[in-house]
């Protein structure tokens, strides 16, 4: 197996995304594992850190019990079987509470596109109309500005001129200088 072959197989493991699922315990503590079976090594989560869940029963917060036999690996699984026939029942009425409400809606929507378009259009139409007004004002304005500047003559514009010109060797030199810097000035005017 040649070097690239090795490198693309560990490229395409180390891109492959595990998902975790997250429960809550009874107590408020989130726990973590790849899935809640027997077997699977879980964890529970406090801010940043994963710790390994300690030996013991936890209640969940739909009321599973999970035994943990090892440190941090599910060793029981065992579902609450009342509750869980409450939340069936519960789960079907508001199925159905929900569908009733969708098909109340869908009975408000207007039949076409069009319709929907002409409302929306009747409803922004006063905006419309004081942007409209808006900017006609400011381009009344405007002509207004354009008119006032072209009655304005235009000024020469103003030019420096410096009044003569010094040269370098003619500036007097602080005594502290150096002669070296002296010399410099020299060259330079």
């Amino acid at each position: 197996m040649k070097n690239t072959d090795i490198l693309s197989r560990i490229n395409a493991l180390l891109s492959i995304k595990v998902k975790l699922e997250q429960q809550v315990l009874e107590n408020g503590t989130v726990v973590e594992a790849d899935s809640f079976e027997v077997g699977q090594p879980i964890f529970a989560i406090d801010g940043d850190t994963k710790n390994p869940l300690e030996i013991g029963e936890y209640v969940m917060a739909d009321g599973t019990k999970l035994y943990v036999t090892e440190i941090g690996v599910i060793g029981e699984l065992e579902a609450a079987e009342n509750e869980a026939v409450e939340e069936e029942l519960s789960t079907e009425v508001v199925e159905e509470t929900a569908t009733e409400t969708v098909v109340e809606e869908l009975a408000e929507v207007p039949p076409t596109i069009e319709e929907v378009i002409l409302k929306v259009m009747e409803a922004l139409q006063p905006k419309i109309d004081e942007l409209q007004a808006k900017i006609d004002e400011l381009m009344g304005g405007q002509t207004e500005m354009k008119a006032t500047l072209s009655s304005v003559s235009a000024t020469k514009p103003t030019i420096h001129k410096p009044s003569e010109k010094v040269k370098m060797s003619e500036v007097k030199v602080a005594p502290n200088k150096s002669a070296t810097e002296a010399r410099i000035m020299a060259m330079l005017s």
